[in-house]
């Protein structure tokens, strides 16, 4: 495998206002290049440099965003004490994204999505499919219920004793009962989200901590995985980036990522989310890239994305987990080849 190649500089940067909400974007590459536009993880994560090696500089508008209150974004959703989320859907950060294509001038580019991103392209070029030359789907998501109850609750099977660890906290200040197998039982990701929304910062910080270490826990398995550990040191502060993303992630997934209902208006049956909206995606080329590894998220999502969009492309990597260096070379030859066929030819 060759070694990626630097991530280009930043050549242009802004804050666009949406109400209350101003986000963070950035621009690399080529001004006149074909735009291609990259979501990060979480939800609750982070813009990082890495992302823009993934796009060829030399014939790509490469755009990146913090998605509204995570990272340079603000109000910033892990400042201490209560914070309000009512302005935190999907919809929300679909209206976003759409709103910076209007203010950046561009006609329609490739969506690239990493986890939570995935979802999130998912969701956008399912809103607005005329706007997307293409996708590019990374430990690929949907945010569905059973995905969500797999990677708070099931996943204890592989890593039991620190799923016990992580639900004993929310048993002693939540009212999580295990042993409640009923309809109407409290989910243990509610549970959590409860806590670091809590007024009590002692409480806050202290549920922060437990959710970061099971973050390490089940996402860590697979060559390859996150590039940091997510876990805050236990001689260290909770800082605002942790708690951000544990009251981002814990509002979206008890909310099954905003998007269970989306599919109705389309003609798909209540509750079939995403999936029940793929035929939006007909004649709209993707690549869907999944490690066999990601106990996380299991390849099962991205199998039945691939068997719901015709024409897209499901590529498994068998000794990789939730990222890793293969996936990433996968990456970045789709979105080369992605934009490559987007460019115009000769007049």
């Amino acid at each position: 495998m060759s070694a990626p190649a630097p991530p280009p500089p930043v050549t242009a940067e802004g804050m666009l206002p949406r109400g209350d909400q101003r986000i963070h974007w950035e621009e690399s590459g080529t001004p006149d290049g074909v735009p291609t536009l990259y979501l990060h993880g979480g939800p609750g994560g982070r813009l990082t440099p890495g992302y823009r090696r993934n796009s060829p500089a030399g014939s790509a508008r490469i755009i990146g965003l913090s998605q509204r209150g995570t990272g340079r974004s603000a109000p910033s959703a892990g400042a201490p004490g209560p914070v309000d989320l009512s302005a935190q859907t999907t919809g929300d950060l679909v209206a976003d994204l759409e709103a910076l294509r209007v203010h950046l001038g561009i006609e329609a580019w490739i969506v690239q999505g990493v986890s939570w991103g995935s979802t999130l392209a998912l969701a956008y070029a399912q809103a607005h499919p005329d706007r997307a030359l293409g996708l590019v789907l990374f430990a690929v998501t949907t945010t569905s219920r059973r995905e969500v109850e797999w990677i708070t609750e099931g996943v204890a099977a592989l890593y039991p004793e620190a799923w016990d660890a992580f639900a004993a906290l929310a048993e002693t200040r939540a009212g999580f009962d295990r042993r409640d197998r009923s309809s109407q039982r409290l989910r243990l990701v509610e549970a959590y989200r409860r806590m670091v929304t809590a007024e009590d910062g002692t409480l806050v910080d202290e549920a922060v901590r437990a959710w970061m270490r099971w973050e390490d826990a089940h996402i860590g398995i697979g060559a390859g995985g996150p590039a940091a550990p997510h876990a805050v040191p236990e001689d260290g502060e909770v800082d605002e980036h942790a708690r951000r993303f544990a009251r981002l992630v814990t509002h979206y997934w008890a909310h099954d990522g905003f998007v269970a209902d989306w599919a109705v208006p389309w003609g798909a049956s209540p509750g079939s989310g995403l999936l029940g909206g793929m035929a939006r995606l007909s004649g709209i080329p993707g690549v869907l890239i999944h490690g066999r590894r990601d106990v996380s998220g299991p390849a099962l999502t991205a199998w039945e994305l691939h068997r719901a969009w015709p024409g897209s492309e499901l590529i498994v990597v068998e000794d990789e987990g939730h990222g890793g260096p293969r996936m990433a070379e996968h990456w970045r030859a789709a979105v080369a080849r992605l934009v490559d066929a987007s460019r115009p030819g000769p007049q």
